[in-house]
């Protein structure tokens, strides 16, 4: 398996250092922020386009999945925007659901292609194994959305709908990857209760095999320079 040349390897780390700063910002920052209503909505979006554009032009491995993150990107934009102004039965909240995830998805997998790629082990590319494991956590966080519209009772301690229903589902889908688990937010139907106990196999897993593993090439690696 051939190498890429270091002018690639080197914007593929920029890459994965600035997707997993806008990945941290919109997690951490801008989605509470949203929630309170300290900040417009259409800020989450525009920091969504920007990790977009950071995965298609610095990370992305070929034209099929810098596509995909695209076209998921304008179409989970135009259906929130119709959201918001025309609003919307469960069936196309669902569809808008669908097509967030599979942009999380897409830019997943532009991560993962660069991270457990051929070539040495870097620090970027570590950060790249810590974005996926946020991921996770927005992946998951979409399902538990989806199972708050369709499952009833889903989930105890989370607001109906507003725009705080999903800050809580992602504050809840990390507090269930890293097993925190406080108590604020409970699984009460039995299929949302086994998706929490899979993220949390997952988020126990995942550290301990994945991202140990390149921790470790990467020390042995120093250690032999």
């Amino acid at each position: 398996m051939k190498i890429a040349p270091t002018r690639t390897v080197g914007r593929q780390d920029l890459g994965l250092s600035l997707v997993l700063v806008i990945q941290c910002s919109i997690m951490f920052v801008i989605s509470p922020l949203s929630a309170t209503g300290q900040i417009p909505a259409p800020i989450v979006d525009m920091f969504r386009f920007g990790l977009a554009v950071a995965a298609v032009v610095l990370v992305a491995p070929n034209r099929v999945v810098a596509s995909a993150i695209g076209a998921t990107l304008f179409i989970s934009v135009m259906a929130t925007f119709f959201v918001k102004t025309s609003g919307a039965d469960t069936a196309f909240s669902l569809f808008r659901i669908a097509v967030t995830t599979a942009f999380d998805i897409a830019v997943a997998v532009a991560v993962a292609n660069v991270a457990f790629g051929a070539g040495r082990v870097t620090v970027p590319r570590i950060l790249g194994a810590v974005i996926l494991y946020l991921s996770v956590a927005l992946i998951f966080a979409n399902a538990y959305r989806a199972c708050a519209l369709t499952l009833h009772p889903s989930l105890k301690g989370v607001p109906e709908g507003g725009r705080g229903a999903f800050s809580a589902l992602l504050y809840f889908s990390i507090t269930t990857l890293t097993t925190t688990g406080y108590g604020d937010i409970l699984p009460v139907h039995p299929f949302v209760r086994s998706l929490a106990n899979l993220e949390s196999l997952i988020g126990q897993l995942y550290p301990a095999t994945l991202l140990a593993r390149l921790v470790t090439l990467h020390a042995a690696r120093n250690q032999a320079d």
